[in-house]
């Protein structure tokens, strides 16, 4: 590997980043940017050749961390004043990201069994986000006070292990985000604050263990999903490509209803402060800059595609 292609990797490694933010698939980026495929084949390969493998991963790797965290720490800052802007800004980049999806569906004829299976993501998407809030209007679990005081909620620990795993697992499919899982399970911005705001383990000494544990629990669930998962969901893409696609796209959509109906967010529409026009009127002009840039690239792409698919006919 060269030197230019060292930093050209690491480039487009850092626009993974913007797959940390909820709703923002990483799959679909990479896919965009022409990373994707080469991120797939160092992660398969760590086993046959990890040296050569691991030296691929690097700059990928590198890049996609130094700028998730900047993005991580921008979106922790502006929360607490304008979460229906980010919410929203999120949900435009989902539905650009959606034509990845809707190539894949189109590639057989729609029948009742692809629907149900739609209906079936959908709805399982919707109640998670539903579920949450149910949770928390109705005192069933409390997921942040269990980040605060875990020894008295041991059951966040495996909690945080499952939802790791999903989420990891979820990436290796374009279209959906790993972010988006940890979102409307209601774990994406207590996971934040273990590293950042006033009660991080950074600034409150007492959170310092707990708030490991919970870390490694993720990096666990993550590690397994990467290893574990993410085979699984290769196969299933290999072997039933439009059963698995159909689910993922009415997951995706029932995971844009999520984004507004969870936990996480639920509160802020209780505050006259927070839940005003100029929030979702600038948070709307923002989803549609958002999804209509995130189009324009995604259908680039696939158009590059297609036109490379003719030329080896």
């Amino acid at each position: 590997m060269t030197v230019k292609e060292w930093f050209i990797d690491f480039a487009k490694g850092s626009s993974l980043g913007i797959g940390l933010l909820p709703g923002v698939s990483a799959g679909t980026i990479g896919i965009t940017v022409g990373i994707y495929d080469k991120l797939i084949d160092g992660v398969n390969g760590l086993r046959k050749n990890f040296l050569q493998s691991l030296i691929t991963l690097i700059p990928i790797g590198l890049g996609w961390v130094i700028a998730g965290v900047l993005l991580l720490f921008l979106e922790h800052k502006s929360w607490d004043y304008i979460p229906f802007i980010i919410v929203l800004l999120c949900a435009g980049l989902t539905v650009g990201g959606l034509p990845i999806l809707i190539r894949e569906i189109k590639k057989h004829a729609l029948g009742a069994k692809d629907y149900v299976q739609m209906g079936v993501g959908f709805l399982v998407a919707t109640s998670i986000g539903v579920l949450s809030v149910l949770a928390k209007v109705y005192n069933w679990f409390n997921v942040e006070a269990a980040f605060l005081d875990p020894n008295h909620n041991i059951w966040i620990y495996f909690v945080v292990v499952l939802v790791g795993v999903i989420a990891m697992g979820a990436c290796i499919v374009p279209g959906i985000s790993g972010a988006m899982i940890l979102f409307i399970f209601g774990l994406y911005q207590p996971t934040l604050d273990i590293f950042m705001g006033d009660n991080s383990i950074l600034r409150n000494p007492d959170r310092l263990g707990t708030g490991l544990i919970l870390t490694a629990c993720l990096l666990i669930g993550i590690v397994i999903g990467l290893i574990g998962v993410s085979k699984i969901m290769r196969k299933l893409l290999d072997r039933h490509p439009a059963g698995t696609y159909n689910v993922v796209f009415g997951f995706v959509l029932g995971s844009l209803i999520s984004m507004f109906v969870n936990n996480q967010i639920w509160d802020f529409y209780f505050v006259p402060e927070i839940n005003v026009w100029w929030q979702w009127l600038v948070g709307g002009v923002c989803s549609v800059i958002a999804a209509a840039v995130t189009l324009f690239f995604v259908r680039k792409k696939i158009k590059a595609d297609e036109a490379k698919a003719l030329s080896l006919e």
